[in-house]
């Protein structure tokens, strides 16, 4: 099945058709074609969906980019395994508590939004994702976990504001290991093994 007929499949879950973009922004809802008609950036944030991604979204073996904010999904199926090519992936604003540990698959995922979903925990999944630099973590119920965020071998960017952290592993950050790490907005108890050095710029 081409990428056009897999879009208009996927258009039957969605509230209004999806058109053809020349460049995806976070007001632009639609797709964008490469030369060779292979979906590349995909748009489907505000469009309703409840429960799951429909699977069918996942034939899109080129995409690069998806942004599915200001959903209602709850969950994250194990054929997000399929999207080898994925680096940007913004699914904030639904309804979240767990990554699917196929996720570990996606060996070029660069930036992944995670923010105002449902997360008590930091996925130990994301451990094991060595592309990753940036992390938005904002906005949910975090309350343990965040030394699987320091195991991820090259990630950078750290956002955790507004959560429930009562503390974290300073002490595991190493010399120049992150350039931000936004923690404001938590009931921070224990700031022990803190060394600004070792984070580039450091909100509390």
């Amino acid at each position: 099945m081409s990428d056009i007929a897999i879009i208009k499949e996927l258009n039957q879950h969605l509230t209004r058709r999806l058109k053809q973009v020349k460049k995806i922004s976070w007001i632009t809802k639609g797709y964008v074609l490469n030369e060779q008609q292979n979906v590349t950036h995909l748009s489907i944030f505000k469009s309703r969906l409840n429960g799951t991604i429909p699977s069918v979204l996942f034939e899109l073996k080129h995409l690069q980019y998806i942004d599915i904010r200001d959903n209602d999904i709850n969950e994250i199926p194990v054929e997000i395994e399929a999207l080898k090519e994925l680096s940007y992936f913004d699914i904030r604003s639904n309804n979240l508590c767990a990554l699917p540990q196929s996720i570990n698959a996606l060996k070029k995922l660069e930036r992944l939004y995670l923010g105002q979903n449902k997360f008590t925990k930091v996925p130990e999944v994301i451990s094991q994702l060595n592309s990753l630099r940036l992390i938005d973590l904002s906005d949910n119920q975090l309350r343990e976990g965040c030394e699987n965020l320091l195991k991820a071998q090259n990630l950078r960017y750290i956002y955790l504001n507004n959560n429930q952290l009562s503390n974290f592993p300073f002490d595991k950050v190493k010399d120049s290991q992150l350039d931000e790490l936004v923690l404001i907005d938590n009931p921070l108890k224990d700031q022990h093994g803190i060394v600004r050095h070792k984070i580039e710029r450091l909100i509390l």
